[in-house]
């Protein structure tokens, strides 16, 4: 996946953000692990991989974890650049390779084995009714943030590494 080059008119700018989670990868606590990159016009500003806080019961559970720091991320980015007087083109696109959590979010419907996690993550689809984030999903080859939840091939962890560099 090669980032493009974004177009911006008047100022604007853009911000986008990766998220994904290894689900329950630490063996004696059975944590997942979150991993988020944001962008700003297509350079990173923000990245972290970090053993969650509590055990998700389920992929989606640790998806939606990490989705929701990821969007957290990208808030605290947006109001920064705001107070400095820069224009933020919304929504913000938070990009993730779970189609159960993307699907999760983008719909109001809870199913009888979400609703555990439905209170705490409603938050996602606050920013997405109010227009702040857009949610898409990608393929987990396209997304960075694997960079920071799984052993990857040298192959591909230097695909993902050179976005980090600035070059490919």
């Amino acid at each position: 996946m090669r980032i493009k080059p974004t177009k911006l008119h008047n100022n604007w700018h853009e911000i986008v953000g990766y998220s994904d989670s290894d689900y329950a990868k630490d063996s004696e606590t059975r944590r997942s692990v979150s991993g988020y990159a944001v962008f700003l016009n297509n350079s990173p500003v923000q990245w972290k991989s970090k053993m969650q806080e509590c055990v998700s019961l389920s992929v989606t559970e640790a998806e939606l974890i990490a989705a929701t720091s990821c969007a957290q991320e990208m808030m605290y980015v947006k109001k920064v650049l705001e107070l400095t007087g820069m224009k933020i083109k919304l929504p913000m696109t938070l990009q993730m390779d779970n189609k159960g959590a993307k699907d999760l979010i983008n719909n109001w419907s809870v199913g009888g084995r979400t609703r555990h996690i439905a209170v705490k993550y409603f938050y996602l689809r606050e920013l997405k009714e109010q227009k702040i984030i857009e949610i898409e999903w990608i393929s987990s080859e396209a997304n960075v943030s694997d960079l920071f939840t799984k052993n990857l091939s040298g192959k591909t962890f230097h695909y993902h590494a050179s976005k980090f560099r600035g070059f490919d």
